[in-house]
């Protein structure tokens, strides 16, 4: 058969185009064939072959299932520059066939930003409020972004934030903890480029808000698929300490399914905590240093977070259990469920409504709790570490052996947290005087090497976070950045943050590619 191959792949993918187009073409089940190659192509980070593999195929194979529209989606939007209206084509599609399977939170925001960008406020606030119907604990809108189109509709949304506690706040005791303060002002040598742009506002001073713990009486917690509603003793929603942009729109979807018959498990406990934030995926760092560092708060008010329930994450991940059990918690519940605890007394920190990542801004208190709950940090290191991906399925150094080529002389040993215990992943941060490695959850451990340690961290250039520029500099360690490129593309599009819209993170699964001589210019520089 004849097809049109897209006029951004390389011959190699050229070859590989043909190749797959006559596996589809020939195999005895051809719609699973396709979904199962996209999958592939999505594993392999290759959107552009993808869509060229669906455009030469779709109109022979009967495609009806939602799940390659998500795929689709995914790869139209990596691919960007004119792709819109087909990503918008399968998000739609997607979640007309099934609206409130586990992705469709990302297709339904996909849709609403493709309204909003071109003015179309009726057909984006009927989406939202379609899209509440089926999955309200993950909105298509904050109430930020959803106010102006209600205003322009002139509209009001029964689901807006209402005022704190309509009763007043005798119904819960606010207890100030942590002052408000400054984080100062703070540069890092980079290598390959200018300043990652994620490490750009540490270049000028930052606010680190106050945090505020609520104490509520004979409180109600409802959970439902990681939002939290809490409900004071007067039956009122307690907005400003819920998890989730619309606790009221969950309550109400959690009632209607009591209508229909559904069973809400019950429990009833004396004392209860909330670590929860809105980042409730199996993530050792934001686990560790924004959502187990709230028990801190908890505990200087006298809480005794040992015996109390502790809701947060559901812990899906050996180290997650560790942390919980050196933390000291023996009662805990994860969110990702459908259930209501009665509290005689509960505790919430203001801030499980905002995601300060991490160590909630890099805070001298959070870290300190961090390294006493993980026995501390190292006193004088001798191992000088690589820190491999090598088992993730996203953001890996493609070049690594080449990368070891030139740190293996300098005595750096290359270690893969992900297939380590985590007592083991501990250690060798303990023992570290050197650390080079891409951003990835690792780097939470950061904070326990000894003070005296040196440590570079590798980004791409449309993807990071200063999560641990913030915590190294909380700890004293020696920090520098450094630059890679795309693994597969020196285009500006994968490259170059001024030139693309790097916003939406659809760059955060991107693999890289290090510049030898840019290493070994940072190599130079360590003692």
């Amino acid at each position: 058969m004849q097809y049109v191959p897209d006029p951004a792949l390389s011959p190699s993918d050229e070859a590989l185009l043909a190749e797959l187009v006559g596996r589809v073409v020939s195999a005895p089940a051809p719609a699973e064939t396709l979904e199962n190659i996209v999958a592939e192509m999505e594993q392999a980070q290759k959107p552009a072959v993808a869509a060229a593999l669906y455009e030469s195929v779709c109109y022979l194979v009967p495609i009806g299932g939602y799940w390659l529209h998500f795929r689709m989606a995914k790869a139209y939007r990596a691919l960007g520059h004119g792709r819109e209206t087909p990503a918008f084509y399968h998000a739609a599609t997607a979640v007309r066939l099934h609206p409130d399977w586990s992705g469709a939170d990302q297709a339904f925001r996909h849709m609403f930003q493709f309204y909003r960008n071109r003015g179309l406020d009726r057909a984006a606030l009927d989406l939202f409020r379609y899209q509440m119907r089926f999955v309200p604990q993950h909105p298509s809108a904050k109430p930020d972004e959803l106010a102006p189109i209600l205003r322009r509709l002139g509209e009001a949304s029964a689901l807006a934030p209402v005022p704190r506690n309509p009763a007043g706040e005798d119904a819960f005791r606010l207890h100030p903890v942590i002052a408000e303060e400054t984080r100062p002002a703070t540069t890092f040598p980079t290598f390959g480029g200018p300043l990652p742009y994620a490490l750009a506002p540490l270049a000028q001073p930052m606010t680190r808000p106050a945090v505020a713990v609520a104490e509520f009486s004979d409180a109600e917690v409802l959970l439902y698929l990681n939002a939290i509603v809490v409900v004071d003793r007067d039956g009122n929603v307690a907005e400003d300490f819920c998890v989730g942009d619309y606790p009221q729109a969950i309550r109400a979807k959690v009632a209607a399914l009591e209508r229909e018959g559904a069973q809400t498990p019950l429990r009833e406990v004396e004392e209860a905590a909330i670590i929860s934030d809105i980042f409730p995926a199996p993530n050792v760092c934001h686990f560790l240093c924004d959502q187990i560092t709230r028990l801190d708060l908890y505990q200087r008010l006298g809480v005794d977070t040992g015996r109390a329930l502790v809701m947060g994450p559901e812990t899906r991940l050996p180290a997650q259990d560790n942390i919980l059990r050196r933390a000291g918690v023996t009662d805990y519940l994860g969110t990702d469920h459908i259930v209501r605890v009665r509290a005689r007394r509960l505790w919430v920190s203001g801030n499980c409504r905002a995601l300060r990542h991490a160590a909630h801004l890099g805070a001298e208190w959070a870290v300190a709790f961090c390294q006493r709950i993980l026995g501390g940090r190292g006193s004088k290191g001798w191992r000088r570490l690589y820190v491999s991906r090598d088992d993730a399925r996203v953001r890996r150094v493609i070049n690594e052996d080449a990368v070891m080529a030139v740190l293996e002389p300098l005595g750096f040993e290359k270690i893969v947290p992900g297939t380590m215990p985590h007592e083991a992943q501990i250690a060798a941060f303990k023992q570290a005087s050197h650390i080079v490695a891409p951003h990835g959850a690792a780097l939470a451990h950061l904070a326990l090497c000894p003070p005296d340690a040196q440590a570079l961290e590798i980004f791409h250039p449309l993807y990071g976070t200063a999560a641990y520029a913030m915590q190294a500099a909380a700890a004293g360690i020696r920090y520098a950045a450094m630059l890679a490129r795309d693994w597969e593309s020196d285009a500006p599009a994968w490259n170059d943050p001024t030139q693309v819209e790097v916003g939406e993170s659809l760059y955060l699964e991107r693999h890289i590619r290090v510049d030898l001589g840019t290493l070994s210019e940072y190599v130079g520089t360590i003692v």
